[in-house]
């Protein structure tokens, strides 16, 4: 799971993200079963397997969620991190380079939402046709990955929420304000606060650049603070990227996690962070 985090304010689009991804494994208890034979009514007792639900098997701390999409819009994905074998950070980095190659251009973010979807989708049948199945057998509201793709139509900051299942759904955010996917639990408990307290609920049409970075992180980091606490696997987890989207200056880091590590206080020469 994840948790992606957009905010819309008047100087600019904030997009966050974790880092931490889940395995899930798929195991089997072998037990002793009780059986009815249909043939003589009498009870047996035969060894058989029994499926258990998947569950978390291992995470990893350095996911890349959070990336640039050709140079002015911020890209948040959650939902699955592999298909048809690549991740969706090297997955997008193809279709960027292939955008490229042909030499093609968006006006805006709806028309570069729309591709991603496209092309994600694309990548989500190659997958199921691997597991032996179609797009064509999902049901309609089962969705296996999603993305915010936020930057601007015109001058208009806009999040545009992409599902992909057995369509591709947009949903675009147009209004100043944040927009979540994920693991929402906690958002939705402190948004809750909101409605019993509506003093409380945040400006956001007269918040700052900082203040924007600063909500997004404390949805996050409050997640992670609560996961930690609690008595199930943490999902939200790992380094905050942070980016900032405008549209004079296209897309920004504002905080990104290094690849590399410091060790001893001294960084290699050869060593490259971004």
């Amino acid at each position: 799971m994840t948790l992606i985090v957009s905010l819309r304010i008047p100087d600019g689009i904030v997009i966050a993200g974790d880092s931490l991804s889940t395995m899930v494994g798929q195991g089997q208890l072998e037990a002793a079963i009780g059986v009815t034979c249909p043939d003589c009514g009498h009870q047996h007792e035969i060894q058989g397997k029994l499926p258990m639900p998947p569950v978390a098997a291992t995470t990893f701390s350095y996911a890349q969620k959070v990336f640039p999409f050709c140079g002015k819009f911020g890209v948040g994905t959650f939902g699955v991190g592999l298909l048809a074998g690549k991740s969706i950070y090297f997955a997008m980095r193809l279709i960027e380079q292939q955008l490229k190659k042909s030499k093609a251009s968006f006006k805006g973010v709806t028309e570069a939402a729309q591709k991603i979807g496209d092309e994600i989708h694309n990548l989500l049948k190659e997958q199921l046709q691997l597991e032996n199945t179609s797009v064509d057998a999902l049901p309609e509201d089962q969705f296996h990955i999603g993305f915010h793709v936020v930057g601007y139509d015109d001058a208009k900051p806009k999040t545009v929420e992409v599902y992909v299942g057995k369509e591709v759904r947009p949903r675009v955010q147009e209004e100043l304000g944040c927009t979540y996917s994920g693991n929402g639990e906690v958002v939705q408990a402190v948004w809750g606060l909101y409605k019993t307290h509506p003093e409380s609920q945040p400006p956001y049409q007269v918040f700052s650049l900082q203040d924007a970075i600063d909500y997004a992180e404390f949805l996050i980091r409050t997640t992670i603070a609560h996961q930690r606490f609690s008595q199930t696997i943490p999902n939200v987890g790992g380094d905050i990227d942070i980016a900032l989207v405008t549209p004079f200056d296209g897309f920004r880091w504002i905080r990104q996690k290094p690849l590399g590590k410091v060790l001893e206080g001294k960084q290699d020469e050869t060593d490259s962070s971004y």
